[in-house]
């Protein structure tokens, strides 16, 4: 079989609740997509990882928490052609609220279902967060 280019890239990201509050992180305003803008811990996956070692990994090295009680939740998309990601999001909760923040991130808050207006998302990830918050599925 011929070595095809990658099409896509595929990312994870990780809604962690705890205690009924939502672990966000600020990105850094020279980050490459969404300078500034508040999200919650992911990433790519590298090549040849699996999902769940992937979102493993990405949440310790951007928050250093373990996951636990990781559940699926939702698909999607963004970009085009070469830049096209495909996107997992997955809740979760941790066994601690302790937060290391790596230099990808300025900031961190734990915060209440309405806290959640007050935060700047990327596009979408606050109608997820709501979505999630509305149907009751945030309380583990």
């Amino acid at each position: 079989m011929d070595n095809v280019g990658l099409t896509h890239r595929i990312v994870v990201k990780a809604q962690i609740w705890r205690d009924g509050r939502l672990l966000i992180i600020k990105r850094a305003p020279d980050s490459d997509p969404y300078p500034g803008l508040w999200d919650v811990p992911g990433g790519s996956l590298h090549k040849g990882e699996s999902v769940d070692a992937g979102i493993r990994r990405e949440t310790f090295e951007e928050v250093d928490l373990a996951l636990s009680h990781i559940r699926p939740l939702t698909t999607w998309s963004t970009g085009v052609q070469e830049d096209l990601v495909i996107g997992l999001s997955f809740l979760a909760t941790s066994e601690t609220d302790m937060v290391t923040l790596s230099e990808e991130h300025t900031d961190f808050a734990w915060v209440a279902p309405d806290n959640v207006d007050d935060y700047t998302f990327p596009p979408n990830l606050a109608k997820e967060i709501k979505w999630v918050i509305a149907k009751d599925w945030h309380l583990f």
